[in-house]
């Protein structure tokens, strides 16, 4: 079959501002958030049974804790685990674009589409509880000392190869969660086709090309980019061309996949593509930003 990438599905807002679901599957939830200043604020609430994680592309977003606050501008990842009483607000002068993940995703879709359906106050207190989404308790559990606030482009995280040509620094290291970013020089080789039988794999390209793999199709990921991999589903990736190429890879959940890049989970869940094919191929999300 030929894989496309196709566009997401607008929840709110016309034109350059609003929401728009890109995934919803079992392990991760996630959508494009393009605001104004001010415009996205929810009441502080926590997570009890996920994670969520965001990912600021353009402009600043402020995140208030129960005992700080963290800025976090263009290009950088930042991890609230469950439990962790939070909120967050546009801060920058100008527009902000961002992703909001959520994982596992908890009907996560449902939710986005029900804060827009939702009359009233009532509606949208069920609509919260509903989504594993609940007000501030008086004692919060989650430490937010926990919280991972990272830049990208190689200046914070932890280091895993670091050549001129094949660069990889792992941001975010979670039970629920990895985050990892992936530079590939032109030409360079990633991993050969393969599945995860308990997790799922994901790659949001941000610069150059990457040609994901699956049976006997290939397909062409340009940035602004977001492909899923849902487990059993059959998946390689190269950059196949002569640019430079960067993506963030998740794992959800991570399943000891840090450890796997030092070297030493032997175990990971990691396999080669099962004889009768995998998954069909129809299961990958692949998903171009509404930028």
């Amino acid at each position: 079959m030929e894989l496309k990438v196709r566009e997401g599905e607008r929840i709110t807002g016309e034109g350059e501002l609003g929401v728009t679901l890109l995934a919803d599957i079992e392990q991760l939830g996630a959508v494009e958030v393009r605001s104004e200043p001010g415009g996205i604020a929810p009441p502080l609430h926590v997570h009890a049974r996920h994670a969520e994680c965001f990912f600021v592309l353009e402009g600043e977003l402020t995140f208030r804790l129960e005992d700080r606050e963290l800025v976090a501008g263009a290009g950088t990842w930042v991890f609230v685990p469950p439990d962790v009483v939070h909120t967050f607000s546009v801060t920058s002068d100008t527009r902000a674009r961002f992703l909001d993940i959520h994982t596992p995703s908890c009907g996560f879709g449902a939710f986005v589409r029900g804060l827009q359906a939702a009359r009233s106050e009532d509606e949208l207190r069920e609509v919260r509880a509903a989504f594993d989404q609940q007000p501030a308790p008086e004692y919060a559990t989650g430490d937010p000392g926990l919280v991972v606030i990272r830049r990208t482009g190689g200046t914070e995280g932890e280091k895993i190869t670091d050549l001129p040509d094949r660069r990889a620094t792992i941001l975010v290291d979670a039970d629920e969660l990895i985050v990892s970013e992936f530079f590939y020089g032109g030409g360079q080789r990633g991993a050969e086709p393969h599945v995860h039988r308990d997790h799922a794999d994901a790659f949001l390209v941000v610069e150059g090309e990457f040609a994901f793999h699956n049976r006997d199709a290939t397909l062409s990921a340009a940035a602004e980019t977001l492909v899923l991999f849902p487990p059993n589903v059959v998946h390689g990736f190269d950059n196949d061309s002569s640019e430079t190429a960067r993506s963030f890879n998740f794992h959800m959940p991570a399943s000891g996949f840090a450890d796997y890049l030092r070297g030493r989970n032997p175990e990971f869940d990691q396999h080669d593509p099962p004889e009768d094919g995998g998954v069909d191929p129809s299961a990958i999300v692949a998903v171009r930003l509404a930028g």
